[in-house]
């Protein structure tokens, strides 16, 4: 339920490309090729992926003989089509969206939670008049348009009174966040608490309300989908896939373990974005909303199947959804 950005990436869409066989030559077998592993991120690099880029900063996914291709997205919606039509092996995108695109009939499913808890928020200028959503009637909202937004803010207004026809959704991709700043816009929805609101911290005087205090349940804010007939049908993939969740367990561990490694691998990525001192914050965030008992990876079907009821019951989903068959805990390290 995705929201800001400071820099726009150009889009780098490949099609996943399957393991090269090692030959033999002159007497001497030469070494194999890395597996490549392409995997779609869902915004510009930041401290939300810090598992990815602290495994390869380790050099984890070497040693699991990957060669995993971080790309990132033209279109912040771009997730689930890209890999239901298998032009990327894997995408960062967030469950409500992946429900979404199960009752849409795209074929995905979750194989690992990357955030295992919501961080959307809404934000609204202290200046801009607004002390709660009802405020919102008659102003301008900016959004990335992801497709939970619209219907989430929907059920919000909805919750506190309003018409939802009366707040104006301005769909601003990855700029929301400057045009909050530059009070382009009052206020916006899908701000992350670990990002975001660190960063506005340092630019302004912004309020963030979470989502889960404005009657939303809890959810897996950020998980990794994959083409869930390739599990099925092709088993090079689903090793393929294991091989990448297991190699990036152990970058979720080495930054918690020590948050400076995070930092490092994040700081190449994000050079211009971010300064050394905000990007260390925001790692600090991102570790401090990951729960302490939390096995990378780990999701709950059942949890999964009470949000999507929910998701139906307000609105949210078009159509029914069982949520339980749109996330798997096959190929996460722990259930190896």
């Amino acid at each position: 339920m995705r929201r800001r950005g400071l820099l726009a990436g150009a889009a780098m869409i490949a099609v996943g490309t399957l393991a090269l066989s090692g030959c033999t030559g002159a007497g001497e077998q030469q070494a194999n090729e890395k597996t490549q592993v392409s995997v779609l991120l869902d915004w510009t690099p930041n401290p939300d992926h810090l598992a990815l880029y602290t495994a390869q900063h380790i050099g984890a996914y070497d040693e699991a003989g990957l060669a995993v291709d971080l790309q990132t997205p033209g279109n912040t919606a771009d997730a689930a089509k890209q890999v239901s039509l298998g032009q990327v092996d894997l995408a960062v995108s967030y469950e409500p969206d992946t429900l979404i695109a199960a009752g849409e009939g795209l074929d995905v499913v979750s194989v690992a939670a990357l955030v295992p808890t919501a961080l959307t928020s809404l934000t609204y200028r202290d200046d801009a008049g607004i002390s709660g959503v009802a405020d919102l009637a008659g102003k301008q909202l900016g959004i990335s348009g992801l497709a939970s937004q619209q219907p989430t803010i929907d059920y919000i207004a909805r919750q506190a009174g309003i018409d939802p026809s009366s707040i104006e959704t301005v769909n601003l991709q990855q700029g929301i966040n400057q045009a909050l700043i530059a009070g382009t816009v009052p206020a916006t929805f899908g701000a992350f608490v670990n990002i975001d609101g660190v960063e506005l911290a340092d630019s302004g005087d912004f309020t963030s309300v979470p989502v889960t205090e404005l009657g939303v349940p809890d959810y897996d804010e950020l998980v990794i989908i994959a083409q869930k007939s390739r599990l099925e049908s092709d088993p090079d993939y689903a090793q393929r896939v294991r091989d990448f969740l297991s190699a990036t367990a152990k970058g979720q561990q080495a930054a918690r373990e020590d948050a400076s490694q995070a930092v490092a691998g994040l700081a190449e990525v994000t050079d211009g974005v971010y300064s050394e001192d905000l990007l260390a914050r925001m790692v600090d965030a991102t570790l401090a909303a990951v729960p302490e008992d939390w096995s990378f990876g780990q999701q709950s079907p059942e949890q999964w199947q009470t949000y999507a009821t929910w998701m139906r019951e307000n609105d949210l989903l078009s159509t029914d959804v069982d949520g339980a068959t749109a996330v798997t805990t096959e190929y996460v390290p722990s259930a190896g």
